[in-house]
């Protein structure tokens, strides 16, 4: 849910004209490039291009809280959003305009809603298009760019027609602090009944998902709301109600996510678009580009070139459902209804599982044999020092083409041919744990390991003598946020109810550089 946010910006000292009554302003609201850190959601901007939906009708505040005026014009220029506006001739009005007059009130703050945002690679938020609630006048802002560039003076000469729109300022001014104090009281009621329940998690009051079944079945109205709220949440940024502590049945299904979705676990995720039934994402199909030393002042620098190609991901739905009758419902124990539930997510993670690993295995597979690492040795002979050797080729190959070297995923007999590597009769690989001087170790519990500092990752179902130094770019993982969702539906004949739980997802070979195979002889 969109939640409203303000941002204040330093201003310069306002100036007065000699004449007239000072109650015009002019000002940059909200300066274009400017990087605001905000405690919550983290460093954000605006930029020149920033959409500001009703700027024309946002109204002029004081202090975020009463309103003193209206803004009259609102327009993007190159350093910011720029407003005129007029103050009302109201008693708080007039105190604005003799705040301003001793310098005690210079700066700028606004009120906006975010609707659309997008994440830079440095983590900064920009925002692409906001609705502009309210521009106020406040005395401790947060920014140093905002200027506040005229304080100004109407001219005498049209004081007819200044007295008229004064009048109708004054009108709406009444009208809108009327429409403010209804909205106030609404705030204020939703305060506390936020207080009463003592955490904005609609999932904290109950104990499971089978405690939250049973309080539907019976009708509760409440359970039905915070069912609502649950299903539609969705991550848009760091908010506030972020801080609060997540319920155990709302964690545990993270772990089941996470427990059962080992592969998935290693590769790169991100956000699906909004909309669309596949989307398309670029890679680097050829890379000249090259930096040399000058060979003299006036020479040509070296030239290169890259050239992006486009691949297409399909976004696909998983899911699944289960029916229980009323009866069972009402009257089994909770922790069956959990059960039931938790081997829904159990199934989606088991399914989205297998299709990471389709992209990621069959990926290694379409490696020609010329890109990968020539073992020269079956496996089965391969010893310590020859590990050694493929390890620093690795190395070096993966620093040329400019990737990373995550880890090393394996088939279950390459795993075991690892373990069982011994070196003069002692065993090479430490798998008591005991912190024995060896140059690897294998983690029975997770079946998981360590090569000479590079972590080893099994990958379950991989075709037999499958090795390969991997990238977490190499695949990339495109799934909505609060996956998986779960839906319900009743049906009044038999008395029973369904439940589904589903997700949507895409997979696709971001970085092909970033997969090295290792080719073994044959034995």
């Amino acid at each position: 849910m969109n939640e409203r946010k303000e941002i204040a910006y330093r201003g310069l000292k306002l100036r007065k004209a000699s004449d007239g009554d000072g109650r015009s302003i002019e000002g940059v609201a909200v300066p274009f490039g400017d990087i605001y850190n905000d405690p919550w959601d983290g460093a954000e901007t605006f930029d020149r291009d920033t959409v500001f939906e009703n700027a024309d009708t946002a109204k002029l505040c004081y202090q975020h809280a009463e309103l003193i005026g209206a803004i009259t014009s609102a327009e993007n220029r190159d350093d910011g959003l720029h407003i005129a506006a007029r103050i009302a001739d109201t008693q708080l009005g007039r105190d604005a305009v003799a705040l301003m007059d001793e310098g005690a009130l210079d700066s700028l703050s606004v009120g906006f809603v975010p609707l659309e945002d997008e994440r830079d690679e440095n983590n900064v938020t920009h925002r692409r298009r906001v609705r502009l609630l309210e521009v106020s006048l406040v005395s401790w802002p947060a920014y140093q760019n905002a200027k506040v560039e005229n304080h100004r003076n109407l001219n005498t000469e049209n004081s007819q027609e200044r007295n008229h729109m004064e009048n109708e300022t004054i009108e709406k001014v009444r009208a809108e602090q009327a429409e403010q104090a209804d909205v106030l009281r609404s705030i204020q009621a939703s305060l506390a009944t936020m207080n009463n329940h003592g955490s904005s998690n609609p999932a904290a009051s109950y104990r499971s998902y089978g405690h939250l079944l049973k309080q539907l079945a019976k009708g509760d109205e409440q359970a039905r709301n915070d069912y609502e709220q649950i299903s539609k949440r969705d991550y848009t940024g760091g908010v506030l109600a972020n801080s609060d502590p997540q319920p155990v049945w709302i964690s545990n299904t993270l772990r089941i996510l996470e427990q059962r979705r080992r592969i998935t676990n290693l590769v790169s995720h991100a956000a699906l678009p909004s909309e669309g039934e596949t989307l398309s994402y670029p890679i680097v199909t050829e890379d000249t580009t090259t930096v040399g030393k000058q060979a003299k002042e006036g020479d040509y620098l070296p030239y290169g070139e890259i050239k992006i190609g486009a691949r297409t991901a399909t976004i696909e739905t998983y899911g699944g459902y289960t029916s229980l009758s009323r009866q069972a419902i009402e009257r089994a124990s909770v922790p069956y209804l959990d059960k039931t539930l938790e081997a829904l997510v159990k199934a989606y993670a088991r399914n989205t599982e297998a299709a990471t690993r389709i992209a990621l295995y069959g990926a290694i597979g379409d490696v020609s044999a010329s890109d990968k690492i020539d073992a020269g040795k079956a496996l089965t002979a391969m010893t310590p020092n020859d590990w050694l050797d493929i390890i620093i080729d690795a190395r070096l190959e993966v620093e040329d083409r400019n990737t990373s070297l995550d880890y090393l995923g394996v088939s279950g007999d390459v795993f075991k041919a690892i373990a069982h590597l011994s070196d003069d009769g002692d065993r090479f690989m430490d798998i008591s744990g005991g912190g024995i001087d060896r140059l690897g170790s294998i983690d029975t519990t997770d079946i998981t390991g360590s090569l000479l500092r590079v972590p080893v990752v099994l990958m379950p179902g991989a075709a037999a003598g499958t090795a390969a130094f991997l990238d977490k770019g190499a695949v990339t993982v495109w799934e909505n946020g609060n996956s998986p969702f779960q839906l319900q539906d009743d049906n009044v004949l038999n008395l029973t109810k369904d439940f589904s739980v589903y997700g949507y997802a895409a997979f696709g070979v971001t970085l092909p550089e970033g997969i090295l195979p290792i080719k073994f002889a044959n034995a």
